[in-house]
Order: C-alpha cells, then structure tokens, then sequence
C-alpha cells in the first residue's frame, strides 16, 4: 500500500526484531523475580512503575531536543542499540535491586527513542491514514512480541523451568536485538525537517483535543494492570508454569491480529470512538481474570491484546493528526510523561493492595472503573475530536 513507504516498513522490521528479544524476557521477569530473587508483589510492582517513570521523563526531554535539533534517526538509533544491550544483561542479576537497573535502564532507552521514533512515523503518514500506519507499527510489535513468547516457550519446553534456564533465555535474547539494529542502521532514512523555534515549551502551542487525550490516558493508566500482574494473576489461578508463556503468546497474537483493524476503523468512525471501546475491552478482560479461573486466564490474555492493540496506537494517531509538525516529538514527550507518572502510581498502588487484600481485589477495582471512564469518554468524544484545519 502506499501508505506503507520505505521508512516506515524499515521501522516496522526494527520494532519486530526489538519486541522478539524483549518478549524473551518479559513474560519470564515477574516470574523470576518471585520464584529465584523471592520479590513481594509491592517490590515487583514498584520496579514496574519506576522503568514506566524513566520512560515517560525521557520521552519528554528526547522529544523537545529531537524537535529543536531538526533530525530524527540519532536519538531513535541511540535508544534502540541501550535497550538491545542492556536487556540481556539480566543474565548476570543476583538481587531484585539489579533486575530494578536492568529494567530501568531499558526503559529509559525506550523514552530515548520512542518520541523521534513516532515523530518519523508521523512525518511519513498522510493524516487521513494514520490510524493505519499506526496501527501496521502496532501489529509489528504484536507480531514481534508473539515470536518472542513462543520463543521462550519452547526454550522452556526444552531447557525446563530452573533457574539456569531462564538466564539462558535472557542471554539468547541478544540474537534478535542485533538484528533489530542493523535494520534500524541500515535501511531507515532520516527525514530533516526546520526545528521548532522556542528555545521553552510553550503548553498554549498544543491544542485542546491534545489535553482531552492526556487527560483520558493518564486517568485510565491510574487503574491499568500491566503485564506483570496479568502473568503473576495466572500462576494465581492455578495456571502451570510453562503455560504462561504460550498464554502471553495469545495476547501477543490478539494485539498483532487487532492492531491493523483497530486502525483502520478508527480512520472510518473515530479515533476517540475507538479508544473508548478498548477501555471497555480491558474493563472485561481484567474482570475475567478476576474469576480465578483457568478459563478466564485464556479469555483476558486475549482481550487484553485487543486493548494493548489499540491504547497507545490510538493515542498516537491523535497526536500525528493535531500536534503542529515541529513539535510532534514535544507532543509524544508531554502524552507520554502524564502517562507513565499515572502508571508509576498505579503500579505501585497496585502491588501494596495484591500484598494487602490478596490478587482479585485490584483488578476488580481496574474492571469497574475501565467500563466507567470507556462511557464517559464515548459521551465525551467530541470534545477531542481532532479538528480539521
């Protein structure tokens, strides 16, 4: 398709290639945190939203300096080649403290490269397709993220579940990295643009649909389970260890298989009218996992990829459609920067109730309050509608 050029296939190919090496490690950390360095759920909690923190205040400061340096591909190269060596280093972690660097130091490599990242997407995407192209970035991705998880299930299938194991699956997670950033390397094009001129960020010079989205995100991440609870939900219910990942691998498929028709239809009906059915979906995939069952661990994985297929995707395409080009990278820093503060709290939160009153409690609290706020935001919608200019 047209809409598809060069840079954004090349960036697509990168993203497949850094999500297969992270989604090696991913569904196993929660795991080896609690089973190998006996972490709480508030200490897995707090490490998860503390790397959410890093990555939102430096999307922030890589977005504004990406805007005023008039170039893309350095910052998004920057980033890329942190994570991927820094990932595998959870081979030599002996204490919750150094997963806690390793992770942090990962996601402060993502808010390098994420704001130039999207903002050289952007450049390359006609408004009236970028549900679209965002949505393509998204299912590569999902579609990454799902090789990884089947990945790590057959290396635990083969290797077994001991400790050795699973540094050995982190080690190995550096193959697919180094791929990801010869593509980057390689095959992306920087796309120059005239930087911004103010030397400060002005908040006036970002619309009203832009705040209504910030608004919106950041609320809902208040109460959002991320990965982690989700896979420490299912040993919860009873589900073996080495299912886990192949249930990972389900919402990783769901979010690849959704990302391109989430896009498209919000392209066709409304990207606000859209977001606001992901609420609804992660309402009733964290109310599934909720029923402590086996059953509900297979139906919220996979809602829970329609969701990750759509959240931030969405979010995205309304930023690419309302911020002023020159300050698009500023734009994804700000959304972003709210976002993780949100995530950091509800994270932490999130474990300290798990510790407290036990693993149903948060996520019946997260259910009840994603389908509240999915019907206030559908009620809402038009208020940040973006507007044509």
């Amino acid at each position: 398709m047209a809409t598809l050029n060069k840079n954004i296939i090349a960036l697509g190919a990168n993203s497949f290639f850094t999500d297969f090496s992270t989604e090696m490690i991913l569904p196993l950390l929660p795991l080896f945190l609690e089973r190998f360095l006996h972490a709480t759920k508030g200490e897995i909690g707090l490490i998860e939203g503390s790397a959410e923190l890093g990555v939102a205040l430096l999307i922030a400061l890589s977005g504004f300096y990406s805007d005023r340096l008039g170039r893309r591909k350095g910052l998004t190269g920057l980033g890329y080649g942190l994570s991927n060596l820094i990932k595998p280093l959870a081979f030599f972690a002996q204490t919750s403290g150094m997963v806690a660097i390793i992770r942090i130091g990962d996601r402060i490599a993502k808010g390098i490269r994420v704001a130039p990242r999207d903002a050289l997407i952007s450049a390359s995407t006609p408004k009236e397709f970028s549900g679209y192209v965002f949505g393509f970035h998204k299912m590569m991705d999902g579609a990454g993220a799902l090789a990884g998880s089947l990945a790590t299930f057959a290396f635990l299938w083969i290797l077994g579940q001991s400790e050795s194991s699973f540094r050995t699956i982190f080690a190995l997670s550096l193959v697919p990295g180094l791929i990801a950033m010869s593509i980057l390397i390689f095959f992306v094009t920087d796309v120059p643009f005239t930087p911004a001129p103010e030397r400060r960020f002005r908040p006036s010079a970002l619309s009203t649909p832009f705040y209504w989205l910030v608004t919106f995100q950041s609320l809902f991440s208040l109460i959002a389970m991320n990965y982690s609870f989700m896979i420490l939900k299912a040993e919860d219910n009873g589900f073996a260890l080495a299912m886990i990942p192949l249930a990972y691998a389900l919402y990783n498929f769901a979010q690849a298989l959704f990302a391109i028709p989430i896009g498209k239809f919000s392209d066709r009906w409304g990207k606000p009218t859209l977001l606001s059915i992901v609420y609804l979906a992660f309402g009733l995939g964290t109310l599934a996992m909720a029923s402590g069952s086996t059953w509900g661990v297979w139906l919220g994985f996979a809602i829970y990829g329609f969701f990750a297929g759509g959240f931030n995707a969405l979010a995205k395409a309304i930023i690419s459609d309302t911020a002023p080009y020159n300050l698009k990278a500023t734009a994804y820093g700000v959304y972003y920067t709210a976002v993780g503060i949100a995530t950091l709290i509800s994270l932490a939160g999130g474990g300290w109730l798990w510790d407290k009153f036990g693993s149903t409690f948060p996520f019946v609290i997260a259910s009840c309050t994603a389908i509240l706020l999915a019907g206030i935001l559908f009620r809402m919608r038009q208020r940040f509608t973006p507007k044509e200019h």
